[in-house]
């Protein structure tokens, strides 16, 4: 069920800003549960000259009914006059920031950001804390996860437990959440690039799609927490017990791997995000092939290439470099990845070569699919190995999450054919 969040109040363009002179309007925010923004201002006369519009305002300021300051970021115009008794302008906002006004969000004014995922508390969890708190009827957070991301920025994993008990019951209540303090002030946007870093790594270690649902940026030397909305890329997906990266067993070994995740996020970023737009769809075809396909050209080029002084160009040449590397894992001996097969197949599908023209060895329909999952295990290896992980771990890995049935499928019709 779709939960709005609606703000009523004068909305104007702080002066300076733009060359835009616009008194205060009434006007009516609403912000919907995946994050999108609409402004509608409202003037009583919908022929008063005096009232100006534009299609487009970096920033509008809102002081609401409920004395809440609001600073809108990218307000686009929309045609939305659907009441003919008032003239309405209605303003789709890329950022919605509640707290505080702010002229750009370039600004160095934050020093630390909370965000909060629905699904963290599957992956980062003390079950005895919680226990002990209730015990002791009390609240708390614990720190799981503790990390220096460079010489600037500190990232935490905190567990809270707030406990409330009276003479007729006691309630419990208890999630995970990410901390990230800088030791400077630090804009909104630089912020934003932040969240996306985190959550993308979240993501890959839960092997879920990972979006925060709230984040916070406090001022420096204010104790009030200002929160910042903006559209999701859809919503979180629950991991189940089937993550990646196994926070308790691998526990150890987890920090030094978010921080490395740091230092080669420029690099790996894209990748990733091609590996993770795989995961879930409802249907099959050959772009999600060639997705991880090129996704692990690309990694050889960026990460593996001239390593022992060979400048290896050819596909298949880059494939067994990799089975070679990752010969005595486990999830590749099992899927029995053949890179001539992934080679072809890929030519085929990148230059649309008609199906006359085939190579025996070119995979189509189900082989496809069963080769893209082949094809997204040796990229993991890729991945989780360049993280720090060994191939022990790596397996570790695989046999914790969703792709232990698939690679056990995979290496099952293998054994039948």
């Amino acid at each position: 069920m779709s939960q709005q969040l609606v703000f009523h109040g004068l909305w104007h363009v702080p002066e300076g800003v733009q060359r835009r002179s616009v008194e205060s309007r009434m006007g009516t925010l609403t912000i919907e549960d995946d994050g999108s923004a609409k402004l509608e201002i409202y003037v009583v006369q919908r022929k008063t000259p005096s009232f100006q519009t534009y299609n487009h305002y970096d920033v509008i300021w809102g002081d609401t009914a409920d004395g809440i300051k609001i600073t809108l970021f990218g307000a686009s115009s929309i045609d939305d006059m659907n009441r003919p008794e008032l003239f309405c302008v209605g303003y789709r906002i890329s950022k919605v920031f509640m707290g505080a006004f702010l002229r750009t969000g370039n600004e160095p004014m934050f020093d630390l950001c909370v965000l909060k995922y629905p699904y963290l508390r599957n992956w980062s969890f003390d079950d005895n804390y919680g226990r002990l708190l209730r015990e002791e009827f009390s609240q708390s957070n614990k720190t799981l996860l503790s990390v220096n991301l460079d010489n600037n920025l500190h990232l935490q994993i905190l567990q809270h437990c707030d406990v409330l008990s009276n003479q007729f019951e006691q309630k419990t209540t208890h999630y995970s959440f990410v901390t990230l303090q800088a030791a400077g002030l630090l804009s909104m946007n630089h912020f934003i690039d932040l969240v996306g870093e985190i959550s993308q790594f979240l993501s890959f270690a839960l092997f879920s799609r990972q979006i925060p649902s709230e984040i916070l940026l406090i001022r420096k030397g204010e104790c009030h927490y200002n929160k910042l909305i903006f559209k999701k890329n859809g919503f979180s997906v629950d991991p189940g017990n089937y993550a990646l990266i196994p926070f308790k067993d691998l526990y150890e070994k987890i920090p030094v791997v978010i921080k490395t995740w740091h230092e080669q996020y420029n690099q790996l970023s894209q990748i990733c995000h091609y590996l993770l737009s795989t995961i879930q769809y409802d249907e099959f075809d050959a772009p999600d092939f060639l997705i991880v396909a090129q996704a692990l050209d690309g990694f050889h080029k960026r990460f593996l290439n001239k390593r022992n002084g060979k400048d290896i160009k050819q596909y298949q040449h880059q494939i067994d470099m990799m089975l070679k590397q990752f010969e005595d894992v486990e999830a590749v001996q099992k899927c029995h990845i053949d890179s001539a097969v992934l080679a072809n197949t890929r030519h085929k599908y990148t230059h649309l070569y008609p199906d006359e023209e085939d190579k025996d060895n070119v995979e189509k329909g189900y082989g496809l699919f069963r080769l893209t999952q082949k094809a997204k295990v040796l990229l993991t290896c890729c991945i989780l190995e360049l993280l720090g992980f060994s191939h022990g771990e790596i397996d570790l890995c695989f046999n914790s999450s969703v792709f232990k049935e698939v690679i056990d499928m995979i290496d099952l019709e293998n054994g039948d054919k």
